[in-house]
């Protein structure tokens, strides 16, 4: 049986949003099947936001091997998030790795990754192993959070591997988020600290063009954190609070 894939929603049509679980097994069995030419066994539960059922189950065969969900949506089709997962997992790996080897990260420090919505949409894998994220337009799906096990203390050398950290990823990615944590293991919130940096810049936030150098960071000045008062606070990186009522 020849089995393709059509990322983001797949191409399984049911009569009717209710009907009963023995069906929506069977259902999602032969979905699963379909698309990923494995035989297996679903968990299926009632899915109330949706008003239908929703399942889980597992995939056995590399590259995909592990646990995954689907639910069927009002028009029919069934979405299942086994390439969005899939893609989470290599990003954050292949990622983590690219940073370590350039000295830019420690091995205990994290990378997370986000796989934005529509990210393959149109596209037919024929065969697997399945599609590499970056052979996506990652530009466009790919965010990554970059938590450094470090207080911020506007430091030049902090500032430097930031930008280290950004001319390694800006080919690759649509957004990084630096998380500056010193005590990463304990619930410290309000103290981490928080920078922001995108493909083509946001309200408050810089480019990946646009800094391009230390003098670059400074004129940017600005940081976010949690605040017990407010929920989001702004910083400037001497650590002073902005009020939002006369920042710049």
């Amino acid at each position: 049986m020849k089995k393709r894939l059509l990322i983001g929603a797949a191409g399984l049509f049911v009569a009717g949003s209710m009907y009963g679980r023995g069906e929506a097994t069977e259902r999602y069995e032969t979905y699963i099947y379909e698309t990923y030419g494995e035989n297996v066994e679903v968990d299926v539960s009632r899915d109330w936001k949706m008003a239908n059922f929703k399942a889980t189950f597992e995939l056995e065969r590399p590259p995909l091997k592990g646990t995954y969900h689907a639910r069927t949506y009002g028009d029919g089709s069934i979405h299942d998030d086994v390439m969005p997962t899939y893609w989470v997992q290599e990003a954050e790996s292949t990622i983590h790795a690219r940073l370590v080897d350039a000295n830019a990260l420690s091995e205990a420090e994290t990378v997370r990754a986000t796989v934005f919505e529509g990210a393959g949409r149109g596209q037919d894998i024929e065969t697997m192993p399945a599609t590499s994220v970056f052979e996506l337009d990652t530009q466009r799906f790919l965010g990554v959070s970059v938590m450094l096990h470090e207080a911020w203390d506007d430091t030049d050398e902090q500032k430097q591997r930031v930008l280290d950290i950004i001319r390694l990823l800006e080919d690759d990615v649509r957004s990084i988020h630096f998380s500056f944590d010193g005590t990463p293991d304990e619930d410290d919130d309000f103290t981490e600290r928080y920078l922001n940096v995108t493909q083509n810049g946001r309200a408050g936030d810089p480019s990946f063009a646009s800094l391009q150098t230390i003098d670059d960071l400074n004129d940017h000045d600005r940081l976010y954190g949690f605040d017990e008062a407010t929920f989001i606070s702004e910083y400037r990186f001497d650590g002073t609070k902005i009020d939002r009522d006369t920042a710049d």
